[in-house]
């Protein structure tokens, strides 16, 4: 038999399609990536840049003169293998974009689970560039507490909304998320029984330097699970925006089984697709942010100073394997209830990451 490995490509093609899902109770419209297993005879497309769906960049640098186009490993509107499937939702950070972790998502896809992701209206990169761009005074504490709120709705709307369009499976369900969207995957269990396994990477919501103490997200923070509830939480241990302390503050007040991963010599955006592009644009945000929010809850230069240059940290490569493999690995054990991805969690997961270069820190609660 096969040898258990979450970490390598699963052996389905993936394919991509968008759409447009209304919450009419809000009158809330979310456009949607779907990534799903597709048939066989597009063996091979998904890995063919000739053939891989494109989108233009969202994050672009100072330098760039003009957006990028980007490859997803996913063939645009394949035919599925099989719908419904095992439901995972990715919820994206502040912002950001619904494809800013396709990497993760065509990898789960691969593996035989069907991803969702949406631009979450009110906190997306569109958004707040125009925000900022106006030079209208901004009052963050309001727009904190609405883009939280907004994700208390947005995860029970979307897991319902895919098993109307029979996405998903009418049974148990994963949540991920970055930084704000990691917040999302921390709130999602409280806000949707369906959701056993979830998976928070840099979430907001803990003590950091980026707001007061008791700011708007730590105070929707419910750590009222079901108890079979699981979750997986990924730690950068040089993030300049959520640091470590504010990471084991959430880590500590998890009731039910959990288990934290920290990527060393990583910072915020080491969970993004196209990481030499997101952390340049990462810095220029935070420098940017001195202009736009000014320094009396945080003090932006200091932070823009913390971040060092990408070639001081964990490169890109050992940074995907890791957080592809430990993903899949969680949802099968929770989700699929595999014996062999629990071990694999539950053993030297240290040592399996440092053979393909990524130094992490592993414990368990």
């Amino acid at each position: 038999m096969a040898k258990y490995d979450p970490f390598t490509r699963g052996p389905h093609p993936v394919g991509v399609r968008s759409e447009t899902w209304l919450d009419s109770a809000r009158n809330r419209e979310l456009t949607v990536e779907i990534w799903y297993p597709a048939t066989g005879d597009n063996a091979g497309a998904d890995l063919d840049p000739t053939r891989q769906d494109t989108y233009t960049a969202v994050w672009t640098t100072g330098d760039a003169a003009e957006p990028a186009l980007v490859r997803q490993a996913a063939v645009r509107d394949a035919e599925p293998l099989a719908l419904p499937g095992k439901f995972v939702l990715l919820s994206h950070g502040y912002a950001g974009h619904r494809r800013e972790g396709s990497y993760l998502c065509t990898h789960l896809a691969s593996h035989g689970y069907v991803v969702a992701s949406a631009d979450h209206p009110g906190s997306t990169s569109w958004e707040i560039d125009a925000r900022m761009s106006s030079g209208e005074p901004v009052d963050m504490a309001e727009q904190r507490h609405q883009m939280g709120t907004d994700r208390l709705g947005d995860v029970p709307f979307l897991v319902a909304e895919a098993t109307r369009r029979k996405y998903s499976l009418d049974g148990p369900v994963g949540v991920i998320g970055i930084s704000l969207g990691g917040f999302t995957a921390m709130i999602a269990p409280a806000v949707e029984p369906r959701v056993k396994a979830t998976i928070p990477l840099c979430p907001a919501g803990g003590p950091s330097p980026i707001y007061p103490r008791n700011s708007e997200l730590q105070r929707l923070l419910n750590f009222e699970w079901p108890d079979d509830t699981s979750c997986l939480q990924g730690v950068a241990d040089r993030d300049s925006w959520l640091p470590l302390y504010g990471q084991l503050d959430m880590f500590s007040r998890i009731k039910t089984k959990k288990r934290m991963v920290i990527l060393r010599n990583a910072d915020h955006n080491h969970f993004c697709e196209d990481l030499e592009v997101a952390h340049a644009w990462f810095k220029d945000l935070t420098l940017a942010n001195v202009d736009y929010m000014g320094t009396e809850e945080a003090d932006w230069p200091a932070i823009a100073r913390a971040i060092r240059p990408l070639e001081e940290l964990t490169p890109a490569a050992p940074t995907y394997e890791l957080w592809r493999g430990v993903c899949v690995a969680h949802l099968d054990a929770v989700l699929n209830g595999s014996s062999e991805a629990a071990r694999l969690l539950d053993g030297d997961l240290t040592s399996l990451a440092a053979s393909f270069g990524a130094p992490i820190v592993t414990f368990s609660g």
